[in-house]
């Protein structure tokens, strides 16, 4: 019998559909756009201005605020549109609200029950703020298959994704073996680029028909589908048994 292998997960947009909370605070606050504005295009936006800031925002609330603000506001601008911060602070309040009614994606319990099983290791790494990362978690009950030290947030950690430091403190905490490790998320450059660095596998779970950075770096795997995903970690399972 082979090592058993581990498996670390993102958590937003790979574990929950990021999309809907932000969909329903959108139509609370802008739906005077919606024949504009397609509302997937904007969450992409948003989420390439909020990485962009983030690295340099750090988790004090008013810094964090202002990100926020700037992260949707530039969104907005990219397709013509100019809101105000007042509306962009509201806006994010509301997203955060709705987030609080997140849930996990169908399969998710399946391949988190298939890996058990198979005796694989379990963990999270994910950028942001400690509080706001681990109400997600626990709403998502997420504790059920992974234990809470196997839970890295990067407030915690004092590093965030990309950096291949937050992926080495996950190693130090699980001890568990480069050569055993998939790193599992939604965005390249943070998980993909990020785990690649520390040596880990990647796969990259491309939901969203996002590009990749012209970085010369590929992931490991690459699925679209959530059925290929679990038919993916079957099939790595398999051979440790």
């Amino acid at each position: 019998m082979m090592m058993a292998k581990t498996f670390i997960f993102d958590v937003d947009d790979t574990l929950y559909d990021q999309l809907e909370p932000f969909n329903r605070a959108f139509e609370k606050h802008f739906v005077r756009f919606k024949d504009e504005v397609n509302i997937e295009e904007l969450y992409k936006l948003s989420r390439k201005y909020s990485d962009e800031a983030f690295a340099s925002t750090g988790y004090e609330i008013k810094k964090l605020r202002k990100m926020h603000i700037y992260r949707i506001s530039k969104a907005f601008e990219e397709l013509g549109i100019r809101i105000t911060d007042e509306e962009a602070l509201q806006f994010q309040l509301d997203y955060e609200t709705f987030q609080n009614e997140i849930r996990l994606i169908d399969e998710f319990p399946q391949i988190f029950e298939l890996l058990l099983q198979r005796s694989a290791k379990l963990g999270i790494i994910t950028n942001g703020a400690n509080d706001n990362q681990m109400r997600k978690i626990k709403q998502l009950g997420l504790g059920k298959w992974i234990t809470p030290e196997n839970m890295l947030v990067s407030e915690t950690a004092g590093v965030s994704k990309p950096s291949k430091e937050i992926f080495e403190a996950m190693e130090i905490r699980m001890d568990f073996s480069k050569n055993d490790v998939y790193y599992i998320g939604d965005n390249f450059d943070n998980d993909v680029i990020g785990a690649t660095a520390a040596g880990w596998k990647t796969i990259w779970v491309n939901f969203r028909n996002h590009t990749t950075s012209d970085s010369g770096i590929l992931a490991t795997y690459v699925v679209e589908q959530l059925r290929d995903l679990l038919k993916l970690l079957d099939q790595l399972t398999q051979e440790d048994f």
